[in-house]
């Protein structure tokens, strides 16, 4: 197949999708905004992606930038004409949108068929009024609609009855994401999410101040940049002994190289989102054995099995609740290790990349067939 890939080069599992329908022998086309949107953290500084940008653009067929300056949301249905003048030029067989949102209203608005979206999270759960009415619009145009996760296929359902939606997890790649040998001490703990109010990371700064003295010693890691970063540093400096602070770091946004190396020096990974999709940070984490400390919410109920006690979900808001899960994580080692393994285990067979993407390719090639015939 020719795949036109609407995608936001900035975000690493979007350059990891495109990596994988080529890996299969598809023709892939990645396509971008030349601007993007003040305020996205996975955007950010160019020096983070461009060695990363750089290998995707040697991978697919081709890169092309959608040229302007508008960075309004209504962007998206003003540039459409370009858009279509790219999937037209290249002959495209498909056009795949990731995600929702304004890039599947700007699919659906291109007139290129079929096109297909690939549904994350925020793009189903934090839309109303008119953006919500064009989204549903633009889904029940498509010719097939995937779900990252069963919690938010089920929601995705339910917000676009008439659409073809297929849970599928955009997975990660398993032979990347494998897991380090950190030494024991300190007990390393990772948070990977970007400083958005719906990240919740300055949870994680109110549960440390209510830590006992008496642990074994830890450190904690914010790998990523975002518009709430100062805010969350400047609680810290606040609240936090001076001996607590020194243990917290904040990077302000990492390489791909550096996320993995950074994860696969960690022991223990967090998030708190107030609501998701399925986390790719969270299924990164996974595939590198980690141990998951998370907010208890349906999307994140899909990873953790209560019999296996391979993670702990927390109440939002009850830091002191979160405080406890924190402390026994970081004494238990012997059960942090005992479930490693599986953690891992469970990516191998829900969530690898390559078999993910596969099953997305499929129903691409479905969707193409169905469109000739008609």
């Amino acid at each position: 197949m020719r795949i036109a890939m609407l995608l936001s080069l900035g975000v690493s599992w979007s350059r990891e999708a495109a990596l994988r329908l080529t890996e299969l022998g598809h023709e892939v086309h990645a396509i971008d905004f030349e601007s993007e949107l003040n305020g996205n953290y996975l955007q950010g500084r160019d020096d983070l992606h461009a060695m990363a940008v750089a290998k995707l653009t040697r991978a697919v067929a081709g890169v092309h930038m959608i040229p302007g300056k508008d960075i309004s949301q209504w962007r998206y249905l003003r540039y459409a004409p370009r858009l279509r003048k790219i999937c037209k030029d290249i002959h495209a067989d498909v056009l795949l949108s990731l995600w929702g949102g304004g890039f599947a209203m700007i699919s659906c608005a291109s007139g290129i068929r079929p096109y297909a979206v690939f549904l994350g999270g925020g793009d189903i759960l934090r839309v109303s009024g008119m953006q919500k009415m064009l989204s549903r619009y633009a889904l029940n145009q498509a010719a097939v609609s995937f779900a990252n996760g069963q919690y938010f296929g089920e929601r995705a359902k339910a917000f676009a009855p008439n659409a073809l939606i297929h849970p599928i997890y955009l997975g990660v790649d398993t032979n990347k994401f494998v897991p380090g040998a950190p030494p024991a001490s300190p007990v390393v703990i990772i948070c990977t999410r970007g400083f958005l109010p719906v990240y919740n990371n300055r949870y994680l700064i109110e549960a440390l101040a209510q830590l006992p003295e008496s642990l074994p010693d830890f450190r904690v890691i914010f790998t990523s940049a975002g518009q709430s970063l100062n805010e969350t540093r400047d609680l810290s400096d606040r609240i936090l002994t001076p001996a607590m602070r020194q243990r917290v770091q904040f990077l302000n946004g990492v390489t791909d190289e550096g996320m993995l190396a950074n994860l696969r020096g960690a022991h223990i990974y967090t998030s708190l989102s107030r609501y998701d999709g399925t986390s790719i940070s969270l299924l990164e984490a996974l595939s590198c054995g980690l141990f998951p400390i998370l907010s208890d919410i349906p999307q994140n109920r899909e990873w953790i099995d209560p019999q296996i006690r391979n993670g702990m979900l927390v109440p939002l808001d009850q830091p002191a609740r979160y405080a406890e899960q924190l402390a026994q994580a970081i004494r238990n080692e012997t059960h942090r290790k005992s479930v490693a393994a599986f953690n891992r285990e469970f990516i191998l067979q829900r969530a690898d990349g390559r078999k993910t993407m596969a099953q997305v390719a499929k129903l691409l090639k479905e969707a193409i067939g169905s469109r000739s015939n008609n």
